[in-house]
């Protein structure tokens, strides 16, 4: 199938026409193409951008979607929808089970019901303590993005506290995830001397704990730094009463408004390398009568960064590196996160002047709320692509998600992916 969409306006400024043969990228021209035929071929669809703003689909590094609770349940047909709708084309999920010796079988199930359901992309990440088989870690590395280490995890279940084990841990994946802060990032260096696995910082929360893990970076440790759209936008001095206590209570302790303006001027400056959702489809209800801590971001992400980018003068192209080009090179995505010829047809089609305002009653997720009611914001996405197939469509507002399950398991560059990638 040959799909074309004409008057794309990139984050560069470039106007080019972009043409699709079937999942895949096939050409990018900065002169018109032929509406008709490309190569004697007929082009069977045809959309015209008229110079919106067209991105990579974005790719969130870090959520948690399958919640099974007396008060909601999500799945990966109704997350993924929420995705679409806010130009995410490929998540990365982190299932709860521990690693057991069935875990092998158990990612398996995970993703062939994603395929069966999602109608975006997937990968998963996976999480290990002192209880978890390491054997087993060694098998799924083809299917996990990468792997959770806890060293300060309240549950001895959770948490990695033998050195020994961790050092096991860290040789068996390609790719470790850490949530750290003050003393306890002395604490893991302390014990981990390899400098070659790829440790991914996420959730940072203030930039005192920024500069500590980029001075282990200057030493030599192979080191990626993340935040969550949370992190950036929250803070505890919002906190003037209880409603605002209970919905936006995060996994981590929210910083301060020094703390927020901290991460900006990090983002400004390149020292963040990923800003992800954070996605925990939790419902109100849960955050009044248990206080379960999350909040539901997949459908507003982008349109709050991008509006909180405008306001701050950060440009769209580091934006864009936050979200697709990053988190494609970290998690070792094989052609994504780039618009290049040969590359996933991953893309979004953003109104960057069309000002709209989030209400709840809009949510798809099954939280079906969001901490960003009332907001009027820009940077609307109209369409969403996913491997060359229109999936959402803002256009028809009566159904804009289209019934296509589009989704498949992110494939891994061998390159990419490799424990020592720079």
């Amino acid at each position: 199938m040959l799909t074309l969409l004409k008057n794309c306006l990139l984050s560069n400024s470039r106007k080019v026409d972009i043409l699709i043969k079937d999942s895949i990228i096939e050409k990018i021209s900065d002169t018109s193409l032929d509406s008709k035929t490309y190569n004697n071929k007929k082009i069977d669809a045809v959309f015209d951008m008229k110079c919106n703003l067209v991105m990579p689909g974005f790719i969130d590094a870090f959520s948690r979607i399958k919640k099974q609770t007396s008060y909601t349940t999500s799945d990966y047909e109704t997350e993924s929808r929420a995705c679409a709708y806010g130009g995410i084309t490929t998540f990365v999920d982190i299932p709860s089970a521990p690693i057991s010796e069935k875990y092998y079988d158990a990612i398996i199930d995970k993703v062939n019901e994603a395929k069966e359901n999602s109608h975006v992309n997937f990968g998963f990440v996976v999480s290990v303590s002192n209880l978890s088989n390491i054997v087993e870690l060694e098998k799924i590395q083809d299917y996990s993005v990468g792997t959770i280490i806890n060293i300060n995890a309240r549950t001895v279940s959770d948490r990695i506290i033998d050195s020994e084990k961790l050092s096991e841990a860290l040789k068996a994946s390609k790719l470790v995830l850490l949530h750290l802060s003050g003393f306890d990032i002395d604490l893991f260096f302390s014990v981990c001397d390899d400098k070659f696995t790829k440790l991914v910082f996420y959730d940072i929360t203030n930039e005192n704990d920024l500069e500590k893990i980029l001075s282990y970076k200057k030493e030599g440790y192979n080191i990626r730094t993340a935040t969550s759209v949370n992190y950036l936008l929250f803070n505890r001095d919002m906190i003037a009463n209880e409603y605002k206590r209970k919905t936006i209570t995060t996994e981590y302790k929210l910083g301060t408004m020094l703390n927020n303006l901290g991460l900006w001027n990090a983002v400004k400056d390149r020292k963040i390398d990923i800003i992800t959702s954070d996605h925990t489809p939790v419902s109100l209800i849960e955050k009044f009568e248990t206080e379960q801590k999350g909040l539901p971001n997949f459908e507003t992400m982008f349109s709050i960064l991008f509006d909180s980018c405008y306001y701050k003068r950060i440009p769209i192209t580091i934006l864009e590196d936050l979200l697709c080009k990053n988190p494609a090179k970290v998690c070792g995505f094989k052609n994504k996160g780039e618009i290049k010829e040969g590359y996933d047809a991953d893309l979004v089609v953003v109104n960057t002047t069309k000002r709209w305002w989030i209400k709840n009653e809009d949510i798809v997720s099954s939280a079906r709320w969001t901490p960003f009611n009332d907001y009027r914001i820009s940077g609307r996405v109209m369409m969403t692509f996913v491997n060359g197939q229109l999936v959402y469509n803002f256009i028809n507002q009566m159904s804009p998600i289209r019934n296509v399950k589009a989704g498949k398991f992110a494939e891994f560059d061998k390159n990419l992916a490799s424990r020592s990638a720079s």
